[in-house]
């Protein structure tokens, strides 16, 4: 039996780890499972299904793990067995099968199948099974699968008996429009609520600055509620006339077909406090609106994400705003109002909508081109310098950076009246941990530069040692180049910089190439290029004072310090705040004490904001499982943090 210390240090090397719930039952059940000789190669977090382990719908949550002898199954439940294990030579096929947002692996085996259902992206599954076929040395056939397009999908759902034309007239003569019993009372109770949820759904959309601004963002949003719709309806295979009707309660109001007959009739309908029953055909009808926009723009879901998600997360990456928790937050109310319409939850919708849950929060999949990338605005000095300020702690980085802004404005100045310049370097180093808004901070200069006039764009394009060193002699140069080209009349942010000069390399690694050729492009672009160079205090006074031409072109040094735990707590209030969500007071305590133990436990890679925003997910995860089988929905339900929804410390990575 391997000891505790080993598996932990094995485990710290693997990102998959970092995604995992229940670590403290999973290391219990890998210390019972692994032998003295054996290494974990990988893992990953889902939902199993084999022979000793069969769960109520659902599959038994765990880890599916290689290690260098043979595949396990480790149950995140301490209630059932610990582990289940399977001989790499028993492996006969593996099957990869892709659904919307959960990839499906199955084994086949002598004794049967067993499945395993992760939350994982693609690109990591397909990767890990890579990793089983090459230690089991390939022979088992591999193959893999896709899900069916949404327009398919869909079209299916809603026109399978005899067209649009048909159903619709079914719809009509399903829905009760007169009597007094109780069913019509508890059909309008019911719609009166949907309705009213709809219409707090579309105006949080439509209310948002990047909806109103950017329409190729609106389109996003309108092909990702198609999407979700058709996910949540598919949990069951059958759509409700209630379900119909929320629908397109939700999507009219943003008229995607741009039609002002739509908008016009829009606003007579959604001027209503409760459900307008007159109005119920024009609802029901407005299907055949949907599915033709469905059909012209084709709506698929392209790497199982939600394209609108991606644009906001990368928005707020450069505006400091905060659309993604926002947008992220009403996409699950979303979801959960049209699959509680009916009043109840199986287990098989249950499942559907953990899955919609980790499609909505998946990590690492903001794939968004350049291309989609959205332009700046262009901002005055005081709006930049406003949002530096309301930033969370940094009062020194502050203060430093209103006195550059007045030494700049001086200079200015005394250039107007024909008065000699002092030398001025706007090139900087960013010393401190992980977590502390260098980025942020980077970003925001780039804007105060273009703002006064220094910088043509001040755009900030973000790199590291990987972004620029190549596999090849005379490569890194080229890949530099390209890097320097994108960041010209803007900042280039090199995080990690120290890893271009390793200590033990002693000149001959390709990262001093690096370093030689941004110097030259900093001095054949010195109107044009500001650099920024970011890392651990040490590391990057060695990296420093490693190059005389390094000391001579960084003058400008900025010390970023860990948060302390009241500024951290009021990070997470931006984060509940941007998700629409309240704690409760218990909630809030549990939270605070959770942040006080990591900040005293911290070193020099202690997270920080990250490490907070990791926690707001993992709550947002654990608030999902709490209240996924709670019916009816209401907004307390929904927007409610408690005390059980904040996770135990041993289920965060700091």
């Amino acid at each position: 039996m391997a000891s505790i210390t080993i598996i932990k240090n094995q485990l710290s090397d693997l990102h998959n780890w970092l995604l995992v719930s229940n670590k403290k039952n999973i290391l219990r059940g890998l210390e019972k499972a692994l032998r003295n000789d054996e290494m974990i190669i990988d893992l990953l977090d889902g939902l199993y299904e084999g022979t000793a382990f069969i769960g109520p719908g659902l599959g038994v949550a765990g880890v599916l793990v290689i290690t260098s002898k043979r595949l396990l199954f480790v149950a995140g439940d301490s209630s059932r067995a610990a582990y289940e294990e399977i001989p790499y030579g028993d492996i006969k096929a593996i099957e990869h099968n892709k659904s919307f947002s959960s990839v499906k692996i199955s084994i086949a085996l002598p004794r049967g199948k067993v499945a395993f259902k992760t939350f994982a992206n693609e690109a990591a599954v397909k990767k890990f099974t890579d990793r089983i076929r090459e230690i089991e040395g390939g022979n088992a056939p591999f193959e893999e699968k896709a899900s069916s397009s949404v327009l398919d999908a869909m079209t299916g759902l809603f026109m399978e008996r005899t067209g649009a034309a048909d159903f619709l007239e079914n719809i009509r003569k399903e829905i009760p429009t007169g009597g007094q019993n109780g069913g019509i009372i508890d059909e309008m109770s019911g719609l009166n609520f949907l309705f009213t949820e709809a219409k707090k759904i579309s105006k949080a959309v439509m209310g948002m600055e990047l909806y109103a601004g950017d329409p190729d963002f609106k389109k996003k949003v309108i092909n990702d509620l198609i999407i979700l719709a058709s996910l949540a309806s598919m949990a069951d295979g059958t759509m409700s006339d209630q379900e119909l009707l929320f629908i397109t309660s939700v999507i009219m109001p943003m008229n995607p077909e741009g039609s002002p007959e739509v908008e016009k009739l829009a606003r007579a309908i959604f001027d209503f406090d409760s459900f307008p029953l007159h109005y119920r055909d024009s609802l029901t009808n407005y299907w055949d609106n949907i599915s033709r926009y469905m059909k012209k723009e084709n709506v698929k879901v392209d790497g199982a994400s939600l394209t609108s998600l991606s644009h906001a997360r990368r928005f707020d990456a450069n505006h400091g705003t905060g659309h993604f928790d926002r947008l992220a937050q009403t996409y699950y109310s979303f979801a959960q109002c049209l699959m509680k319409a009916d009043g109840a939850m199986d287990a098989r919708e249950e499942e559907r909508l953990l899955e919609i849950r980790s499609l909505i929060y998946r990590k690492g999949e903001d794939d968004m081109s350049s291309e989609d990338k959205p332009a700046d605005k262009e901002e005055t000095l005081e709006e930049v310098m406003e949002k530096i300020n309301d930033l969370v702690g940094m009062n020194k980085i502050k203060e430093e950076i209103g006195t550059f802004v007045n030494l700049i404005k001086v200079q200015k100045a005394r250039e107007e009246r024909n008065l000699p310049r002092t030398p001025l370097s706007l090139h900087s180093v960013f010393y401190g941990p992980p977590g502390t808004g260098k980025t942020t901070i980077a970003r925001h200069l780039g804007k105060v530069y273009r703002a006064l006039g220094l910088l043509k764009k001040g755009q900030l394009v973000e790199t590291d040692r990987a972004g620029l060193v190549a596999g090849y002699v005379g490569q890194t140069a080229i890949k530099v180049d390209e890097v320097v080209q994108k960041a010209l009349d803007g900042v280039l942010f090199i995080d990690e910089a120290y890893t271009l000069a390793p200590e033990e390399s002693a000149g001959r690694d390709f990262g001093q190439e690096v370093i030689d050729t941004v110097l030259k492009r900093m001095e054949d672009h010195r109107d044009r290029l500001v650099v920024i160079v970011a890392g651990y205090t040490d590391e990057m006074q060695r990296f420093i004072n490693s190059n005389p031409g390094l000391k001579s072109r960084f003058s400008r040094y900025f010390y970023f310090d860990h948060y302390t735990p009241d500024e951290l707590i009021r990070i997470f209030d931006i984060f509940i705040k941007n998700a629409a969500f309240t704690v409760d007071e218990e909630a809030r305590k549990k939270m605070m004490s959770l942040l006080e133990f990591y900040h005293s436990l911290r070193d020099r890679s202690f997270g920080n904001g990250r490490l907070v925003r990791n926690i707001f997910e993992k709550i947002v995860e654990r608030q999902a499982n709490r209240i996924a089988s709670i019916t009816p929905l209401t907004d307390e339900v929904l927007c409610t943090i408690k005390a059980e929804d904040i996770p135990e410390s041993e289920d965060i990575v700091s």
